[in-house]
Formats: C-alpha cells, sequence, structure tokens
C-alpha cells in the first residue's frame, strides 16, 4: 500500500516466537512480500493474477498500509500491473 514497511519490520523482530518460528511451526507459506518476496514486473504480475483466477489457492490476504486514492479517486499514485 501506500505507506511505508514499519508494520513488517516490527513483525519482523518479533522475538517470540520469531517469525521464522511462527512460519515453520504453523506450515505458514508466504506467496509474496515486498519486502521478502524475490518475485518482481511480470513473474510478480502472472502469480497474482494466477491468485485472482484462482490457480494458486490463498486463504489470507494482508495489505499493508494505506490504499491512495489520489485526486477525484483515479488512484494515479498507486499504480500497479496497469492499474
Amino acid at each position: 500500500g501506500g505507506a511505508c514497511s514499519g508494520n513488517t519490520m516490527s513483525f519482523l523482530n518479533a522475538e517470540e516466537p520469531t517469525v521464522c518460528d511462527l512460519i515453520a511451526d504453523f506450515g505458514i507459506k508466504v506467496l509474496w512480500h515486498p519486502s521478502l518476496g524475490l518475485e518482481l514486473g511480470d513473474s510478480l504480475q502472472a502469480m497474482l493474477w494466477d491468485c485472482v483466477l484462482g490457480k494458486i489457492p490463498l486463504d489470507i490476504l494482508v495489505f499493508e498500509g494505506t490504499v491512495v486514492n489520489a485526486p477525484n479517486g483515479t488512484g494515479e499514485w498507486n499504480r500497479f500491473a496497469h492499474r
């Protein structure tokens, strides 16, 4: 979203349990994260579209930060995948 990654950094600094322990102990699969993910550009867009189309199952979607509306609700300040 349209904000800093302060929530992510706080989460990554957790000590009990650590993020690694939490992910391993509960079998959580993090599909992608802007601070941790390796996919960029077209490969990221393809993966996200696969989620939208149901090709990749998704249980939880977390959107961190603000939703930027921009002038007259156009969203022109927060574009992704040509939208």
